[in-house]
């Protein structure tokens, strides 16, 4: 199939690159992100109570979870490339569903809190948008970057719906029967809905990407671009998954209560599906990283309000808040796909994708430690925020100084 030919394919609803494409975005409603990130500051205070832990304590964990998706990636990435999604989609679902149960009853110490938060992070990098990432880019070509932004949408969908989820089931139940039967929704619903539809494309098997157009992955981290992509990456990722689960515990320091504040959170989520949708779509129409640079610039003056109205903030003012950065939010995991086909092509994909999810998961085993910590020290949250708008002011600089690239060339299928 020649890429006129697949475009063609691309626009029929019979297609079965939908299909796979529904599968990830429910798959990455469910992924570490909305599930651990978007609900973890509604239990933490649950931690800190029958544990007397502080929140920056509680919240280092999270950078423990991050650590270990640093170390694992590269390694996951070029796995995924030779062995295909499949083989390492499923095992890491089953692995994020027991980290739940683990958290819950076996982690009564903060060592064994760190512990069991570091083997998880380690076992389900494959739970996260490279492993869709890439089954998506090997079905859509014409149109591949309003299906990375679909995708990616599910993400937000999860960090509207999680918090919601997560704040009736406290509402009902002890805070440990609640976190396990989250195990049980990942298990019910994305692993079986996966397990159906989540095939990669027959032109593109995993024993050939050594056939397919662009760089390798020696090739592309000797190049400039890659350098500035990272950067980028990383510089955002600080601020963006910082903030993700402090939305909630920010609306609880002005007052709110628990349901209002699950709504706060869940505004955020809204907010990233809009912008991850409008990113893929932008994207099949103008450079990437102008793109890109248009949504970080829109969270740092998010950042900047959050700053500004300070502790006088009500329900609408974060909810505004929080819709204004999860535009940023929602732009970051449609860029890491997108440069990628864009800059080094299809042959390395998952491999690249692998590094520069690294460096996402630097920065986001950096940042909400850091917004728990600068919150402990000062008494609110004014202060990292300060730090969070320089921080998305930088990623918008290192995106300024990436050239435009053209479409990497699509090699027809045999």
């Amino acid at each position: 199939m020649t890429s006129d030919g697949s475009a063609l394919a691309e626009s029929n609803f019979g297609y079965p690159g939908w299909r796979v494409l529904a599968a990830a975005v429910v798959g990455l409603a469910f992924s570490p992100g909305p599930m651990i990130f978007g609900t973890f500051g509604l239990f933490a205070p649950h931690f800190a109570a029958d544990h007397g832990w502080s929140r920056g304590a509680i919240m280092l964990a999270l950078t423990f979870f991050n650590v270990a998706g640093v170390l694992a990636s590269p390694l996951t990435g070029s796995l995924l490339d030779r062995r295909g999604v499949r083989r390492l989609l499923f095992p890491a679902m089953i692995a994020l569903a027991l980290g739940f149960p683990a958290l819950a009853w076996l982690a009564g110490s903060l060592p064994l809190f760190y512990a069991v938060c570091f083997a998880w992070g380690g076992t389900t990098v494959a739970t996260q948008s490279i492993s869709y990432s890439k089954l998506i880019t090997s079905w859509f070509v014409q149109h591949r970057g309003l299906a990375i932004g679909i995708a990616a949408a599910g993400l937000g969908v999860g960090y509207v719906v999680m918090p919601l989820v997560a704040g009736a089931l406290l509402a009902v139940y002890d805070w440990r029967v609640a976190m396990s039967m989250l195990a049980v929704l990942v298990m019910a619903v994305p692993f079986l809905c996966n397990l159906a539809l989540a095939r990669p494309a027959p032109e593109m098997p995993a024993t050939v990407t050594s056939t397919l157009a662009g760089l390798t992955l020696a090739e592309a981290r000797r190049t400039r671009e890659f350098a500035l992509m990272a950067t980028a990456i990383l510089l955002a990722s600080v601020a963006l998954t910082g903030i993700v689960p402090h939305i909630s515990l920010l609306a609880l320091d002005h007052g709110l209560s628990t349901g209002q504040a699950a709504a706060v959170a869940s505004a955020y989520g809204l907010s990233t599906i809009v912008g991850r949708v409008l990113v893929g779509w932008l994207a099949d129409h103008f450079p990437v990283p102008r793109v890109a640079i248009a949504f970080f610039a829109c969270s740092a003056l998010g950042f900047v309000l959050a700053v500004t109205v300070g502790a006088a903030a009500g329900m609408p003012m974060l909810v505004l808040v929080a819709l204004t950065i999860g535009l940023g939010f929602g732009a970051e995991s449609d860029v890491i796909a997108l440069f990628i086909s864009r800059y080094f092509g299809q042959r390395a994909f998952a491999a690249i994708y692998g590094y520069l999810l690294a460096a996402f998961l630097v920065g986001s085993s950096i940042g909400p430690a850091l917004f728990g910590f600068v919150r402990d020290a000062s008494g609110g949250y004014g202060a990292v925020m300060t730090i969070a708008t320089g921080l998305m002011a930088a990623a918008c600089f290192a995106l300024a100084l990436l050239p435009v690239a053209g479409r990497q060339p699509e090699p027809a299928s045999t």
